[in-house]
């Protein structure tokens, strides 16, 4: 495949929305240019990994964004002074080895993920291209980029045949460089020149870049408010050390469905912690569902067993534990060694975290006493964020009785008709289980003011499409970034139709 034919798949890839390219991997989450990290950005649904590269002193090409091994080792050494041989004695902070480029190209092919490679050394293009001869990698898409001009020219001096970048430093002309190294894009990297850099991406500028033919890379940037932005604009690529942000949940007006996330990101991210909920709201949910128990010293904690045993290193029931013992294990080694530092939090942690993204809970009582959760709750001024159900009927009794503010949700499975479960205490939503449940009863709620959310824990895509076209008010799911990717196909679909309808 030519260059251009290469640069113009990029192009075509980014028509509906720029890629997401995860800069150094999912860098904001695992340690930056590890295999871990690539892995973890390819799990989050990245369309490219952004890597650096230099060689070692005997001309390895190794991933790795500084030459001093200080910031991802803590040891003060330079790769460049290194033999490959030596390199390897030294381990990162992850347990790792810095990988070599040929390393990361293979867990590139394995998983599909493009690879946006940043020369770091001088050299370094000349080995990337000797290495993608011996092992072609035509599935994936690759650009080639640098700060420094003369190594991009190089790399087209010689027929590269990979789209090439050139980095733009604040201050730097983006056209003079891309000149100077005869770049296909132009990648600028002005995050730091504003609170808002966007605004630096003016419509004359834009105008230039596209009558150049010079498609345009956006730098790493992590303020939501400024992706919101920069995706609306004509670029190609947004780097990010939250990918997420990137490849998150947008809803159209049209079919405005809620993400409700069952014990928050629960498929990148262990379960009822910190980081699965951040992670959730971050991409686009709008609830994080949790289960709430009682430590040994009355504390709510998240947390969904009765027992430590499955998700903690601790043993034995959740009424044994003490509130410090159960927020200073390791609630995260079991979903991976990663997550080592997640432990369990108390539910006044997740309440915060609520507020702080502007968010809401769904909460379970396991076992917890319904005042002091509903006191908490108001505590925080958070009741509004909230609402409620347990298997426990009690607790629910207790709620709609004497909470009559708080809101409930109900299960449609529970009840033998509609008519019979709003009869019992007309909740605030309904869900209803794509299985088990008549689904055609979604607007006899609405009628009767109830919101209905429907619950389907699986990740077909095909089967998302179909349930998304029933327009419930909201989704309970385990798989929120497949959801994402299937509300997408279903609004291209629906789209199209209407295209055709105007036709």
């Amino acid at each position: 495949m030519l260059r251009q034919q290469r640069l113009n798949k990029l192009v075509n890839r980014a028509s509906e929305k720029p890629l997401c390219i995860a800069h150094r991997g999912a860098s904001g989450h695992k340690l930056e240019n590890t295999l871990e990290a690539f892995a973890y950005a390819a799990s989050l649904h990245v369309e490219m990994w952004e890597i650096d590269v230099r060689l070692t002193q005997d001309g390895v090409c190794v991933v790795s964004h500084d030459d001093n091994l200080m910031h991802t080792a803590g040891i003060n050494a330079d790769i460049s002074a290194m033999t490959f041989a030596e390199l390897q004695n030294h381990q990162l902070f992850n347990g790792e080895q810095v990988p070599t480029f040929e390393q990361v190209l293979a867990l590139a092919l394995e998983t599909g993920c493009g690879l946006y490679i940043e020369l770091k050394g001088e050299g370094a293009g000349v080995e990337v291209l000797r290495i993608l001869e011996q092992q072609p990698a035509h599935s994936i898409d690759i650009g080639i980029g640098s700060f420094i001009p003369e190594w991009v020219a190089e790399l087209n001096n010689i027929d590269c045949p990979y789209p090439l970048s050139v980095l733009v430093r604040v201050g730097d002309c983006p056209f003079e460089q891309a000149e100077k190294a005869k770049a296909d894009m132009i990648h600028l990297c002005w995050e730091r020149a504003s609170d808002t850099p966007h605004e630096f991406l003016t419509p004359e500028m834009i105008n230039k870049a596209q009558s150049l033919n010079l498609p345009i890379v956006i730098w790493h940037e992590e303020r939501p408010a400024e992706i919101e932005k920069l995706l609306t604009m004509p670029v190609i690529g947004i780097c990010s050390d939250l990918p997420e942000l990137i490849t998150g949940y947008r809803p159209d007006d049209s079919n405005p469905i809620e993400l409700v996330l069952h014990r928050g990101a629960n498929d990148v991210a262990p379960e009822n912690t910190k980081i699965s909920a951040e992670i959730g709201y971050r991409m686009g949910a709008k609830v994080i569902e949790l289960d709430l128990n009682t430590s040994s010293d009355g504390e709510l904690m998240v947390i969904h067993d009765l027992t430590a045993d499955r998700t903690t290193n601790l043993q034995g029931p959740i009424e044994s534990l003490s509130c410090e013992q159960l927020n200073q294990c390791d609630a995260g080694s079991w979903f991976a060694p990663g997550f080592s530092q997640q432990n369990v939090s108390r539910f006044s942690d997740f309440l915060d975290l609520a507020k702080q993204y502007d968010g809401e809970l769904y909460v379970e009582l396991k076992q917890a006493d319904v005042d002091q959760v509903i006191q908490q709750a108001r505590a925080s001024n958070a009741l509004s964020r909230c609402f409620f159900w347990s298997f426990n009927n009690e607790y629910l009794e207790q709620i709609s009785q004497r909470y009559p503010d708080a809101k409930l949700m109900k299960r449609r499975q529970d009840f033998a008709s509609l008519d019979t479960l709003i009869e019992a205490g007309k909740p605030t939503i309904i869900e209803y289980d794509y299985l088990i449940d008549d689904l055609n009863e979604f607007s006899q709620c609405r009628d009767a003011g109830i919101k209905v959310m429907l619950r389907y824990p699986g990740q077909d895509i095909e089967k998302w499409v179909e349930l998304i076209g029933l327009q419930p008010d909201s989704v309970n799911i385990d798989h929120p970034f497949a959801f994402a990717r299937a509300y997408e196909q279903w609004l291209r679909t629906e789209q199209g139709l209407k295209l055709e309808q105007t036709a």
